[in-house]
C-alpha cells in the first residue's frame, strides 16, 4: 500500500509551508481534476490554484501542526492546526479528508475553525 500519509505531509511542507508560491508544485501534488469542498464552498483546480496564490500573498509564512493522520486505502484524514509563523496569534483548526489518485491529491473535503486571531481570517480555507 502506498504511504499517502507521508505524501500528504510532504505536500504540506513543500506547498503550504513554503513561503513562495510555486505553480509547478501545485501541478506536482494536485490532480488537474482536483475538487475541494471547504466550509460550504467548492473550488476546482483553477480556483484552488488562485486560492494558493492569494494565501501566499496574504499569509506567506505558515506552520502546520499535525495532530492526527489516518489512512484507509487512498484516503487520508487529517486533523491539523495552521498558524502564522510570525508573532500573530492566528490559529485555524482543519479537519480534512484527502483522496489520492496515483501520487496526486484529487479531492479534499475540509472544515476549518478559527481558534484565535482576526475574525476576517475565518475564510482562509477558501479565500480567492
Amino acid at each position: 500500500m502506498i504511504d499517502y500519509k507521508s505524501r500528504l505531509k510532504e505536500m504540506f511542507s513543500a506547498v503550504l509551508e513554503n513561503s513562495i508560491y510555486n505553480e509547478k508544485l501545485i501541478h506536482q501534488y494536485f490532480n488537474q481534476n482536483y475538487v475541494q469542498h471547504v466550509d460550504g464552498k467548492t473550488l476546482h483546480f483553477d480556483g484552488f490554484n488562485q486560492h494558493m496564490k492569494t494565501l501566499k500573498k496574504d499569509m506567506p509564512e505558515i506552520k502546520i501542526d499535525i495532530k492526527t493522520l489516518v489512512q484507509e486505502g487512498n484516503t487520508v484524514f487529517s486533523n491539523h492546526v495552521v498558524s502564522k509563523k510570525t508573532a500573530s496569534d492566528m490559529k485555524i483548526q482543519v479537519i480534512g479528508e484527502f483522496r489520492f489518485e496515483g501520487d496526486q491529491i484529487c479531492y479534499c473535503d475540509e472544515l476549518t475553525y478559527l481558534i484565535s486571531g482576526d475574525p476576517k481570517d475565518r475564510d482562509l480555507g477558501s479565500r480567492i
